[in-house]
């Protein structure tokens, strides 16, 4: 049985024209990674896909924006929030935050990765903050 610690992300399913993917995906259904075929990708639109770990090549210490879920969003320091959920469903990547913003990541607004303390430190755009 395949478990959360045998696959890795790769993000909500939304085009047919993935690239190099191995031959499965995997869908949770009911607690259970279910395996597709990469073919089968415009099936599973809008469902989190998942790869077998030794499946994709994974350079070192790359992080992906789900990994960032659970972290504390900074600016400065100034706590913006825990970030709940991150939705990378479009091109325009987002972190959901515990009291319900929604505020855009992208590489140049990351100031600092702290991994040890899980914080985000950012600069996010002014027209964000109320």
């Amino acid at each position: 049985m395949i478990t959360e610690n045998d696959v890795i992300s790769i993000g909500v399913l939304k085009r047919t024209h993935y690239k190099d993917l191995p031959e499965f995906i995997f869908v949770k259904r009911d607690g259970l990674f279910v395996p597709f075929r990469s073919e089968q990708i415009s099936d599973l639109r809008g469902e989190e896909g998942f790869v077998l770990k030794g499946d994709i090549e994974i350079d070192e210490g790359e992080m992906a924006w789900v990994d960032f879920e659970g972290w504390t969003l900074q600016e400065g320091e100034k706590d913006l929030g825990k970030i709940v959920r991150v939705d990378d469903s479009t091109m325009n990547i987002f972190a959901e935050l515990e009291d319900g913003r929604m505020l855009p990541l992208h590489e140049d607004f990351i100031m600092e990765i702290d991994e040890e303390a899980k914080v985000l430190r950012v600069n996010e755009p002014k027209t964000y903050h109320r």
